[in-house]
């Protein structure tokens, strides 16, 4: 059956969260030889959906975290080394690293 095999590639790929985008484009076209030739192609489709939702959540993730790293990491430049309390945050810094704990 046209893109069966394909299709299961891209299911399996689209499970892992380092493969979404791959696992995606292979779904795709999986489902469109499958279309072509007349056939269902359930994996691809199920590849196609997990696949989606882990790119957004990927997104999601990369969006809400990247801005936090950045803010603290200039936030260390700016103090230097050390152990900082800044309201109920506390910044550790060393010159190779930082690490930022909240207390609610």
């Amino acid at each position: 059956m046209p893109g069966r095999g394909l299709g299961i590639a891209g299911f399996v790929l689209s499970l892992f969260v380092v493969a979404n985008v791959v696992g995606l484009i292979l779904s795709i076209v999986a489902l469109i030889q499958s279309k072509r030739a007349g056939r269902p192609n359930g994996f691809a489709l199920a590849g196609i959906i997990i696949a989606s939702v882990g790119v957004v959540l990927t997104i999601l993730v990369v969006a809400l975290t990247v801005p936090a790293i950045v803010h603290a990491a200039n936030t260390c430049a700016r103090l230097g080394d050390g152990v900082h309390v800044i309201g109920n945050s506390t910044y550790t810094c060393t010159p190779t690293s930082f690490n930022v704990s909240t207390h609610f």
